[in-house]
């Protein structure tokens, strides 16, 4: 397995868990901050521009999810991977509704979660633009810039989580072509995983917000009831 040599940080507040994942990732080349609480972890990810965040749920003070919604709220978008020692699934749903880009269950394998950052961080590097997509897309009030990765509203720009914007370019690119939830889930996280399929719906829900005239009946990103979602064509 090749070095990753990333910036990582790891907010927790179990000191183990700290330093197993600061000697995991430090002897893989990545240069690892810690922070010992979600106060502490907010100010390091923003002096830190880190490339990928480990983020316990359950701290003193300010848990994970108020974190990751701080971050993503503030426009964000570096990629989080949420540490829980709870299971539910209705955990999960949250976490990702606040914007998580995955989520892993303790107690975990070093190498598992090393598995896991090197698919956050691989989704967000830039891709080559859809087939038959010549770098950008517009569709009224919307501007999709794929090489950029950026997308704009009346010229505004538009902060996007890295999976948003992966649904977004996997949608746009190729307009009318519906996708079902297992395609999205398989193109976006890469992952068959049961659990995540009741998870795409938050963030379809979380993009139109952020793109649509009126999110309750959209126009662009449209639901074709019992198989999944599709860009408009017009």
């Amino acid at each position: 397995m090749t070095d990753l040599q990333c910036r990582l940080l790891i907010v927790d507040d179990n000191e183990t868990v700290r330093s197993l994942v600061s000697d995991h990732f430090s002897k893989l080349g990545c240069s690892v901050t810690e922070a010992r609480d979600g106060i502490e972890g907010l100010q390091e990810a923003v002096k830190a521009r880190a490339d990928c965040i480990i983020l316990d749920v359950m701290m003193p003070g300010m848990d994970g999810f108020a974190v990751c919604r701080f971050l993503r709220e503030r426009g964000n978008t570096t990629p989080i991977i949420m540490l829980t020692d709870r299971v539910d699934i209705d955990d999960k749903v949250t976490g990702f509704q606040e914007g998580a880009d995955d989520y892993l269950a303790k107690p975990f394998s070093p190498v598992e979660l090393e598995m896991r950052v090197r698919a956050v961080l691989r989704r967000r590097a830039a891709a080559p633009a859809p087939a038959g997509r010549k770098g950008t897309v517009a569709r009224g009030r919307l501007r999709i810039d794929f090489e950029r990765r950026t997308a704009s509203v009346d010229g505004a720009p538009v902060d996007l989580t890295p999976i948003e914007f992966n649904i977004l370019k996997l949608l746009a690119g190729a307009p009318g072509r519906v996708y079902t939830r297992d395609e999205l889930l398989n193109v976006i996280w890469d992952t068959t995983y049961d659990g995540y399929k009741r998870n795409i719906d938050p963030h379809i829900n979380r993009l139109r917000t952020k793109i649509e005239q009126d999110p309750k009946h959209p126009l662009l990103i449209r639901t074709v009831w019992g198989v999944g979602y599709k860009f408009a064509e017009k």
